[in-house]
C-alpha cells in the first residue's frame, strides 16, 4: 500500500459554475409493438418467411376468384389427370404436357420389322408417341386374354376325381385327307390323353364316352397325329375333344397334362386350323359322368409385350377431332367467328370440301350430307373442329399443376383447399387458445388443490384414443364439417393450456407480479396485466404451430374417411368452406400413385411443406418479438 498523501490543493472542482440539465432524448421512445416489429424484421429470414407466407394465404384467396368456374368446379371427363403443363419451361423438355405410360398392351400388328418394337393403338394416336421414348418388354402370366401369346394350357384333375376334358368352341368339318394333330408338353405321373370327336360341343347331352368317336390315346409327351376319317364321314362336322385321366381318385388335385397345340392339318396346300395360346385357352370344359369327372383348365406361362413411352397428352387431346354438325350450327359458327367465311380454300377435286384459314373453330369441311324431310332439304356438315374449341377454350390451355381425378384444375383447387385448410385451422387455433388461457392460467394461477384437480381432469379428457372419439363423433353427428371441427378442438385446447400453466409457473412468483398483488391489485388484473404479456410469445408461438398441426390432422382424418368429403359447402356469416381442401385433395391423388399421376399427390404436399416450413419461422419469430424481456435488445 503506498504512502503517498493526497491533500486537497491537489483537486479541483470542474463545472462548477455550470448549470447542468437533463439531456434531451435524441430517439423517439418505441411502443411496445413498435419494438416488437423491430425486432422481427431485423432477422431477414424471418421476412421472407412471413412473405412466403403471405403469398399463400393471397393466393388462397384469389386464385379460387379470378379462375373461371367451370375449371374447378365442373367435372371434365375429358381432361381427367392431364400432366402438367407450363409456359417457358416446356421448351426446354419440363412440364411439357407429356406423360409416361407404362407397360401398355401393344397392337402387334405395328411391330416394326428393324427395330422389333411396337406400340398400343387403342387409346394412343401414333402421331404424338414419343417414339426416341418406345421400348417394349414381356410380362409372364395366365390370363385368357388375346394380348398373351403361346404359352401352354394345363389341364388338372381335382381331388376325388379321375377325369377331366376340354372341347373346342365351334365344330370343325372334316374331309378326306385331314388329319388330327395334338401336341403334349408333359403329363404328371401314369396319367392318359385321350382325343376323341364328338357330333355336340356339351358332354351334359351325352350318357357315355363310347357315345363319341375315340381317335387314340397318349401317354407320353410329344406330338401325335390321327387320322379322323377312318371313323367319321366325309364333309361332316365334329368337336375335338381332349379327355384327360387316372387310374385311380386323385388324392391331391395335382396331376395334369400341359398341352402345347392341337390342330386340324387339311394337306399341303390348305393352311392348317391352329389352336395354341390364347385360341386353345378357349376350349370349354366338357363333362358326360359327373361324379367321375372335375377339376381346372388353366393358362401358364404366356407372354404380353407391353410399351413404355413419353405421350404428348394436350396435343393429343387438343388435336382436331372430326365431327358432324347440323347447318344450323355451322352457319352460326360462321357468323360468330368474323373472317372465317373469307377464309374459305375450296377442294378442287371435292365441291363439297374445303378448308378454313388458321385461328378459327374449324379447319376443314370433308363432305356434306343432305335429306329430305317433307318436301324441306335438311344438310349436316363432315367437318374438322378445332380440339379446344371443342372443349370449351379458346387455345390449348395451360394447367399448371395438371388436373386430377375428375378433370379439375389442380392448381386452382390446390389454393381452394388451402383456403379451406387455413380457415379450418385457424378457427380451430382461437378456440384451442382461448380455451387453453382460461384454463392453463386459472390452473397455474390459483395452484394447490385446484391446479392438481384441474390436470387429473385434462389428464384423464385427453387420453381417450383419437380414433375412438372420432368414431363417436361421427356416428352422433356425421362426418362433416362439423364433427372434423369437434375433433380437432376437442382435445386441442389441452396443449395450449400445459404451455400457459408452465408460463404462468415462471412468472407468477418474479417481484413485480408481488409488488402488484401487495399493492392491491386484483387476480384478474395480475392474470392478463401482468403475467400473460410476458408468456404471450410461448403461447402465440404454441398455437401459431398447431395450425399446420391441424391441417395435417384433417389429411390423416380424410384419408380415413372421417374428414371433409367432396361436394361439402358449410357457410359461416361471409365466409364459405367448401369440401375441397389440402387433405381431400391428397386423398383422391394417393389413389393415382400406382397410375402414374405423381403430380396429384407431389403438388400438395410441396405447398403444405412450404406452409408448415414457413408456419414454423413465422410462430419462432414471433415469440422472440413478442417476449417483453428482449425488449430494447
Amino acid at each position: 500500500m503506498s504512502d503517498k498523501v493526497y491533500s486537497k490543493d491537489m483537486f479541483e472542482l470542474v463545472q462548477e459554475n455550470e448549470r447542468l440539465l437533463d439531456k434531451p432524448l435524441k430517439t423517439k421512445q418505441l411502443s411496445y409493438f413498435q419494438d416488437a416489429m423491430m425486432r422481427f424484421t431485423k432477422n431477414k429470414y424471418n421476412v421472407i418467411a412471413t412473405v412466403i407466407l403471405s403469398i399463400l394465404m393471397l393466393l388462397s384467396i384469389f386464385v379460387p376468384i379470378i379462375t373461371p368456374k367451370n375449371l374447378y368446379v365442373q367435372t371434365n371427363s375429358s381432361l381427367i389427370t392431364l400432366p402438367p403443363r407450363i409456359p417457358v419451361l416446356e421448351k426446354i423438355g419440363l412440364f411439357d404436357g407429356t406423360k409416361e405410360f407404362r407397360d401398355q398392351p401393344i397392337n402387334y400388328d405395328t411391330i416394326d420389322e428393324t427395330t422389333g418394337l411396337g406400340y398400343p393403338t387403342t387409346g394412343f394416336q401414333v402421331d404424338y408417341i414419343r417414339m426416341n421414348t418406345l421400348t417394349n418388354r414381356d410380362i409372364i402370366g395366365s390370363d385368357r386374354s388375346p394380348q398373351y401369346r403361346g404359352g401352354t394350357n394345363e389341364l388338372y384333375i381335382n381331388f376325388g376325381r379321375r377325369a377331366y376334358s376340354i372341347v373346342n368352341r365351334t365344330a370343325q368339318l372334316f374331309q378326306t385327307g385331314y388329319e388330327v394333330e395334338v401336341d403334349i408338353n408333359q403329363i404328371s405321373g401314369d396319367g392318359t390323353v385321350k382325343v376323341y370327336l364328338s357330333p355336340v360341343g356339351v358332354g351334359s347331352t351325352l350318357t357315355s364316352w363310347d357315345d363319341i368317336v375315340l381317335l387314340g390315346t397318349i401317354t407320353e409327351e410329344g406330338v401325335y397325329t390321327f387320322d379322323p376319317m377312318t371313323s367319321i364321314a366325309n364333309n361332316s362336322s365334329h368337336f375335338i375333344v381332349l379327355k384327360y385321366e387316372i387310374d385311380d381318385l386323385s388324392e391331391a388335385g395335382r396331376e395334369f397334362v400341359s398341352i402345347n397345340s392341337i390342330k386340324i392339318l387339311k394337306g399341303e396346300t390348305v393352311a392348317p386350323v391352329v389352336f395354341e395360346g390364347y385360341d386353345l385357352s378357349q376350349f370349354n370344359l366338357f363333362t358326360i359322368v359327373t361324379v367321375e369327372e372335375n377339376g381346372l383348365f388353366v393358362r401358364k406361362n404366356a407372354r404380353m409385350t407391353v410399351a413404355t413411352f413419353r405421350y404428348n397428352v394436350y396435343d393429343a387431346l387438343f388435336s382436331d377431332k372430326p365431327r358432324t354438325i347440323g347447318e344450323v350450327e355451322y352457319l352460326r359458327i360462321l357468323a360468330e367467328n368474323e373472317g372465317m367465311a373469307d377464309s374459305i380454300t375450296p377442294n378442287e377435286e371435292n365441291p363439297n370440301a374445303w378448308t378454313f384459314g388458321e385461328g378459327f373453330p374449324l379447319t376443314e369441311v370433308t363432305g356434306i350430307t343432305q335429306i329430305t324431310i317433307a318436301g324441306k332439304v335438311y344438310r349436316n356438315y363432315n367437318v374438322m373442329m378445332n380440339g379446344a374449341y371443342q372443349l370449351g377454350f379458346e387455345t390449348t390451355p395451360y394447367f399448371l399443376f395438371g388436373t386430377d381425378v375428375f378433370g379439375k384444375d389442380l392448381f386452382t383447387l390446390i389454393w381452394l383447399g388451402l383456403r379451406t385448410s387455413l380457415l379450418l385451422g385457424f378457427m380451430a387455433a382461437m378456440v384451442n387458445i382461448v380455451v387453453g388461457i382460461i384454463w392453463g392460467a386459472t390452473s397455474a394461477y390459483y395452484g394447490g388443490q385446484v391446479d392438481i384437480l384441474m390436470e387429473r381432469f385434462t389428464d384423464i379428457w385427453g387420453s381417450f384414443p383419437q380414433i375412438t372419439m372420432i368414431g363417436i363423433i361421427t356416428v352422433l353427428i356425421g362426418p362433416g364439417f362439423t364433427a372434423l371441427f369437434i375433433f380437432v378442438i376437442y382435445d386441442g385446447w389441452i396443449g395450449a393450456a400445459k404451455i400457459t400453466r408452465s408460463q404462468f409457473y415462471r412468472y407468477k412468483g418474479r417481484e413485480y407480479v408481488l409488488a402488484a398483488r401487495t399493492l392491491g391489485a386484483s387476480d384478474p388484473r395480475i392474470i392478463f396485466k401482468h403475467i400473460l404479456p410476458n408468456a404471450l410469445g410461448t403461447i402465440i408461438t404454441r398455437v401459431i404451430l398447431s395450425i399446420p398441426s391441424i391441417i395435417f390432422l384433417e389429411v390423416n382424418l380424410s384419408y380415413l374417411g372421417f374428414g371433409i368429403g367432396n361436394g361439402q359447402v358449410l357457410k359461416i356469416g361471409p365466409i364459405t368452406l367448401t369440401g375441397t381442401s389440402i387433405g381431400v385433395i391428397l386423398n383422391d391423388g394417393q389413389q393415382q400413385i400406382f397410375a402414374g399421376n405423381l403430380w396429384l399427390v407431389i403438388a400438395p404436399t410441396i405447398v403444405v411443406s412450404i406452409l408448415m416450413i414457413t408456419f414454423n419461422m413465422f410462430g419462432n419469430a414471433l415469440r422472440d418479438a413478442l417476449n417483453p424481456q428482449l425488449r430494447g435488445s
